[in-house]
């Protein structure tokens, strides 16, 4: 922004103004701005919307005012002058709106200042979007990072490509400080057996009916009979694992030995997941860990991930009543909370995930969902989120609808995501203390997950 001396500024409420006169062209959506009218406290405004043909000057909205002695809103005013917001004034702007989690940069009228969020934002449910290339899960560790130094929240991590068990691992170039930090509160990193983690393990008979049935792969109504022995049979068993079920069932009669049978042909016995003398996940998280990384990669089954996935869910919301700040965050999305969920399991995760997405946040259970497209997620888990971070996004349909779902974010900051650069991201919600287009600072400790190359010509 090369100079506003000539840009004049309106507005008929005092809380949304308009821009006009030469050099309108030069403010870009997202801008913080300085208005002061004749005689007036300067107040700060952001440019929501730029210049459109035919439309006669940028629109935007009020903030507050620069002195914050300055309390009373302007009724209406016309002419006002207009300048850049200044380094000073952003930063003091997000400071007064409680922002202190460091994430990147915050561009704004040409002036860069450090970009932060509030960590209360983090009590809503937050959707983080970007296309495969645009820095999407080096972002999710940018915010883990600073979510583990800057608070106490709880965090339970569902990664299914092992992108972040490396947590608690400084990089070699991390302040020694923040490094000493991190460290110090490593994550617990759960895996399967190949990856050579700490056991990833879930229990059967610990798991409400409802999701036992789902591994099973029973219907209540399409399966009626055998739903209703696996009622009074297997749920109210006092069996440690799958495999002492099976035995016990093998010895009764013809319906409960085809119970077994049906078990043992979905190759349940076959699982390395089950706990037996080992803690499962969701008793690891219950013993209280700030961090828990569940790496859901290295399982030979297919179904062993969102198994998993679904006891430590399940055990989440059964122990909703101690109101422990706990934050679900899941990669990749998509595959635990699709919008067309596919088979009993997968149903059986997205009912509960609809649910906390609904009621969760009273219970302090909040969700942080990170996918490539928002068409992917379950619509009804997806309305409920009131944060949004927004990367390189080139489908139309897809910012048209994000634009429908956030209509906190401008839509001219959401329409420049196509332009964005690998790590630009666009951060509405309530954890933004403005709309704001930022590019994601350095990790600080070690990225897991890394595309592979293609090899160059011997």
């Amino acid at each position: 922004m090369t100079s506003l001396n000539e840009v004049r500024a309106e507005s008929s409420d005092g809380r949304a103004f308009m821009l006009s006169g030469p050099g309108t062209r030069l403010v870009a959506a997202g801008d913080v701005v300085v208005l002061t009218p004749e005689g007036a406290p300067s107040w700060l405004g952001q440019v929501t919307r730029a210049v459109r043909d035919h439309e006669p000057g940028a629109r935007g909205v009020l903030v507050g005012p620069v002195n914050p002695a300055d309390g009373a809103r302007p009724a209406r005013f016309e002419g006002a002058s207009v300048a850049a917001a200044t380094a000073t004034e952003l930063a003091a702007l997000q400071e007064h709106a409680g922002a202190e989690l460091p994430v990147g940069t915050w561009t704004s009228g040409g002036v860069d200042v450090p970009a932060r969020l509030r960590a209360q934002g983090f009590s809503r449910h937050t959707f983080l979007c970007g296309q495969s290339g645009s820095g999407k899960t080096y972002a999710l560790g940018v915010l883990l990072e600073q979510l583990l130094l800057g608070t106490s929240l709880r965090m339970v991590v569902l990664d299914p490509n092992a992108d972040f068990v490396h947590l608690g691992e400084p990089r070699a170039d991390a302040p020694t400080e923040a490094a000493t930090a991190v460290t110090a509160l490593a994550p617990r990193v759960l895996g399967a057996r190949s990856t050579g983690a700490e056991p990833l393990r879930m229990r059967f008979t610990t798991l409400p009916v409802a999701a036992q049935a789902a591994l099973l792969r029973l219907d209540p109504l399409a399966d009626r009979a055998e739903y209703n022995l696996f009622l009074h049979r297997v749920s109210h068993m006092n069996s440690p694992d799958v495999e002492t079920v099976v035995a016990d069932l093998r010895a009764g009669d013809v319906d409960e030995r085809a119970l077994a049978m049906r078990i043992e042909n979905l190759g349940l016995l076959d699982w390395e997941v089950w706990a037996g003398e080992l803690p499962s996940a969701a008793e690891i998280v219950a013993s209280g860990p700030r961090v828990t990384v569940m790496d859901l990669s290295g399982f030979r089954d297919p179904h062993e991930p969102p198994a998993v996935a679904l006891d430590v869910i399940e055990h989440l919301w059964a122990e909703r009543e101690s109101r422990t700040p706990t934050l679900l965050v899941i990669d990749e999305a998509h595959n635990l909370c699709p919008a067309q969920p596919r088979g009993s399991l997968h149903s059986a995760i997205v009912d509960r995930l609809v649910q906390i997405a609904a009621e969760g946040r009273k219970y302090g259970l909040w969700l942080l969902l990170s996918t490539q497209r928002p068409s992917k997620i379950h619509p009804q888990v997806l309305s409920q989120c009131d944060n949004l971070m927004l990367m390189r996004m080139n489908s139309p349909g897809d910012l048209a609808e994000l634009a429908e779902l956030f209509g906190f974010a401008p839509p001219d900051l959401l329409a420049a995501s196509p332009d964005f650069g690998q790590g630009e991201a666009v951060l509405a919600g309530s954890f933004a203390p403005r709309p704001m287009v930022v590019r994601v600072g350095r990790r600080l400790t070690v990225e897991g997950g890394v595309d592979v190359r293609v090899p160059a010509a011997r």
